[in-house]
């Protein structure tokens, strides 16, 4: 008993930090203690709908479609609100939500990635999940970011280097 209780508490504290990595420190209409005050713990079924959805904002990206990217950032940032300890995931989503150009929608989802690539490890959700990389990304530095499929369609350069990338691990 006390063995399970260890783990599903190192798996809370793991959850709680997933979304917060790295994230920028922005103003924020979601606040720790106002919406995310009544957001869930991370579970399988909020997860996958996190994970939807980024992965719907990852596929406008990869065809360059800002206006739609703009949707579905929106529609990712309300799922990251019913999820505790994603306030800044939310808010790196409405940072994408609100940008005035393709380019400003790629460098955000970079530091978005970052958060959530942690949070679809640290949950089972019975989907099978790619972790990709463009080491061209970033500047030259690289980018991760997560699929639904092996194939690689990247969300960093679209149609200009829609090949470029690997699969680096694979989430079951």
């Amino acid at each position: 008993m006390r063995k399970i209780f260890i783990t599903a508490a190192c798996m809370a504290m793991f959850m709680a930090s997933a979304c917060n990595n790295e994230a920028k420190k922005q103003d924020s209409k979601v606040s720790d203690t106002t919406q995310q005050a009544d957001a869930t713990v991370p579970d399988s079924q909020n997860v996958n709908k996190v994970l939807s959805s980024y992965i719907a904002l990852k596929n406008e990206l990869v065809k360059s479609d800002a206006e739609a990217g703009k949707k579905a950032a929106a529609a990712l940032e309300d799922e990251l609100i019913e999820v505790k300890g994603c306030a800044e995931a939310a808010s790196m989503a409405r940072e994408i939500a609100s940008a005035g150009s393709i380019e400003d929608q790629r460098k955000a989802f970079l530091t978005l990635s970052k958060d959530i690539i942690p949070l679809a490890k640290g949950i089972k959700t019975g989907q099978t999940t790619y972790v990709s990389y463009c080491p061209m990304a970033n500047d030259g530095k690289g980018g991760y970011w997560l699929s639904e499929i092996k194939e690689i369609k990247n969300p960093y350069y679209g149609d200009a280097m829609l090949e470029c990338g690997t699969v680096k691990e694979v989430i079951q």
